[in-house]
């Protein structure tokens, strides 16, 4: 198999990470259409290199003496981004397992589609070349980030308390998905005290009502969530908000 870019990043740190979830394009169906699957999301952080995997099958008539995949990766900004040439000539099989080179260096984040076409020559015919096959689009995303503001009023004894939680996978924050739990706490002495429990809206808002004496320090943490802004299934860290005084 034969990468198509090769790159020299200096004093960066390689990294590789795969999604187990896997789409794929409709099975192959005429000679010389290719399927490809691969995982939906790739996590490609700063300072990092990744090899985001796909495995691939091309429908290939009886005979087939030589013939071609070519597999183009094609970025948000609508420029390619490297990509992969297997066939005959490396010796690869008509099915197997490869990987696409990300860089953050060079590959922004956002939305990427993968677009193949496929040629092929039977005996001494003449070489029959495919249209185009786009195959799918994956989302390239930052490790998620979380954080959680609060704001508290009193009037007399109650205290309305309210929390947003943001999160960004790479860019601005946006809110979290709804559903997200949060707990309100007062410190008592040097611990904190659970007061109340809710969970976030599809704004990333949530609000609570306690009782609580003027002067009293509480704040909101989030416990943490399964999915995040764009929607990829990754892991979205808890947070802690700043505390507030109640006046």
């Amino acid at each position: 198999m034969m990468k198509l870019v090769s790159r020299l990043i200096a004093g960066t740190a390689t990294a590789a990470v795969t999604v187990t979830m896997l789409v794929a394009s409709p099975a192959a169906a005429a000679p010389g259409d290719a399927t490809l699957t691969f995982a939906p999301t790739a996590v490609l952080n700063e300072g990092s290199c990744i090899d985001h995997a796909f495995t691939y099958a091309v429908e290939l008539p009886e005979g087939t003496t030589s013939w071609l995949l070519d597999v183009r990766l094609i970025g948000p900004d609508n420029e390619r981004h490297g990509g992969q040439l297997l066939g005959t000539f490396g010796g690869d099989a008509p099915s197997g397992s490869d990987g696409l080179q990300l860089c953050s260096l060079f590959e922004p984040i956002g939305t990427y589609t993968i677009v193949t076409t496929t040629e092929y020559k039977v005996g001494t015919e003449a070489t029959v070349f495919g249209a185009e096959q786009i195959e799918g689009t994956f989302q390239a995303v930052r490790n998620a980030k979380s954080k959680i503001s609060l704001k508290a009023k009193r009037k007399g004894a109650k205290v309305t308390a309210t929390a947003k939680v943001a999160v960004s996978t790479g860019g601005t924050f946006g809110p979290v998905a709804a559903g997200g739990k949060v707990t309100f706490q007062k410190k008592v002495g040097k611990k904190w005290k659970k007061v109340a429990r809710g969970k976030t809206s599809a704004s990333g808002r949530v609000k609570a009502k306690f009782k609580a004496r003027k002067g009293t320090v509480i704040r909101a943490v989030f416990a943490g969530a399964g999915e995040v802004l764009v929607g990829s299934g990754l892991p979205t860290p808890p947070a802690k908000s700043k505390t507030v005084r109640i006046r």
